[in-house]
């Protein structure tokens, strides 16, 4: 049985050190481009890539407003939300705020499914992993700088997140989750289009037609948008909602790792430590959950 869940664990791990790595590469870009021109250049170029995947025809009227709805959530809104708040808050804000995604997702499974919710053990472990979060993200160098709209906007993200992680839990097993993949990349652009229209911001991409910027944009499209949201989707198909989304607190590790090798940066006793309670957090969090119960 365990043998058959560990492709899930492993996707799951995938994602969060890729998702690491695109905190990173989408502030960088943000020097050259608008937040919604950036979503709506890597949704477009996702969605090319998810066809070439599947390349399978699926439309059923009375079902398409689930993948609006879901590609609204996990895309548009979720994207908008979190690269909006890094171009007004302090970064270590928002990775912060972003990571209580498992928190906002286990309170929706507490309301909706209390035979799913946690136990007291499992709560703990959820607790002190983000509070290792907060140690890691500011590994020593502690700049606490509120920013009350764009630390709002990172939460509101979280709890989108959640959302949408909710309801793939519901509909996972009902179609392919390269189908869903596809069909959320192509609603996120959709949607994405009328806010990019009415921003009236002229699209320059003559300042992201350059090998770095190129590479960074296809990365962010076909890596952490196209494959990850596939690969994400299985694992929460294989292992749970509760589970797949304990892994969304790697995320800042998985920064902070990034940094050390290309950054030259150093881990303080602080990211230390705030490494341990992440790991030791994930497994208490994850001490008794039935997966059987979670991917229902």
């Amino acid at each position: 049985m365990k043998e058959k869940r560990m492709p899930g664990h492993i996707m799951a791990i995938f994602c969060v050190t890729v998702w690491g790595s695109t905190f990173v590469v989408s502030k960088s870009l943000l020097t050259h481009l608008l937040p919604i021109q950036l979503m709506l250049i890597r949704f477009t170029l996702a969605y090319i890539a998810m066809w070439i995947i599947y390349p399978k025809w699926h439309f059923r009227l009375k079902e398409e407003w689930r993948f609006l709805l879901m590609g609204l959530l996990a895309n548009t809104l979720y994207a908008w939300a979190e690269i909006t708040a890094l171009t007004m808050t302090l970064t270590s804000n928002v990775s912060i705020l972003v990571s209580t995604t498992p928190i906002m997702t286990a309170l929706l499974i507490a309301l909706l499914h209390r035979e799913d919710r946690l136990n007291r053990i499992q709560t703990i472990g959820f607790m002190i992993a983000f509070v290792g979060i907060v140690f890691v993200v500011f590994n020593g160098a502690v700049t606490l700088k509120l920013n009350p709209v764009g630390d709002l906007l990172a939460l509101l993200a979280s709890l989108i997140w959640a959302m949408y992680s909710m309801l793939l839990r519901r509909w996972s097993d009902e179609y392919n989750s390269a189908l869903i993949t596809r069909k959320l990349m192509f609603y996120g652009a959709v949607t994405t289009l009328p806010i990019f229209l009415m921003s009236k911001e002229p699209l320059r991409l003559s300042s992201v037609l350059t090998w770095e910027a190129g590479f960074k944009l296809v990365y962010l499209a076909f890596v952490g948008s196209a494959l990850c949201f596939l690969l994400w989707n299985m694992a929460i198909r294989t292992i749970g909602v509760l589970k797949t989304s304990l892994y969304i607190y790697s995320i800042p590790l998985v920064t902070l790792i990034i940094s050390v090798i290309f950054l030259d940066e150093k881990i303080t006793l602080m990211g230390a430590v705030g490494m341990f309670l992440v790991v030791a957090g994930m497994l208490l969090g994850a001490r008794q959950m039935k997966s059987s119960n979670e991917a229902r």
